[in-house]
């Protein structure tokens, strides 16, 4: 099992050591839950290698996360960039039909008759919506991940079974 991130640290908030995170799971009310212990990654190097945390607040599209190794203003600044993530199996179990984004890296892609369309290099969210980075040869094709498009997922096959509109896969 791997290590999965659940959010990146964008700013300080306030006076009193509050960060702003942003979100990168689906599940923030079961991750981001008080005394959960959370590895810091990327960004600068030095600083906490753990946060434990202390609470947790909507605001914008985010969370406002409390830390309790962070004090004020000045410690909360120097978490700007870095990553919180936690152990995959510290995580909820996935119904058959979720998947981690990191997951569908490296599946390849086909069409509903066989023919190959690329491999999963990457994925977007939106905010609308969740695109695969698909590279066909040279070039990236962005698809949509959804059930309109998506007609199977093969985890054990790494496959991808789509039913793209005319002209999705055109340049």
């Amino acid at each position: 099992m791997g290590e999965i991130v659940v959010g990146l640290i964008r700013k300080a908030h306030g006076l009193d050591g509050e960060v702003l995170v942003e979100l990168m799971t689906g599940d923030p009310d079961e991750v981001f839950v008080p005394d959960r212990t959370f590895r810091v990654v990327a960004g600068r190097a030095g600083g906490p290698s753990s946060l434990r945390l202390q609470s947790v607040r909507r605001h914008k599209g985010g969370v406002l996360l409390r830390f309790r190794e962070i004090a004020d203003r000045s410690a909360a600044e120097r978490l700007r960039g870095r990553e919180l993530a936690l152990d995959e199996e510290e995580l909820r179990q996935l119904d058959d039909d979720e998947f981690f984004l990191h997951e569908l890296v490296g599946f390849n892609v086909v069409r509903a008759d066989g023919e190959s369309v690329g491999e999963v290099a990457t994925s977007y969210e939106t905010g609308a919506q969740l695109l695969l980075g698909v590279m066909a040869g040279d070039r990236e094709l962005l698809i949509p991940f959804g059930r309109q498009l998506v007609t199977e997922v093969d985890r054990e096959g790494r496959r991808i079974v789509i039913d793209p509109p005319p002209g999705l896969l055109e340049d």
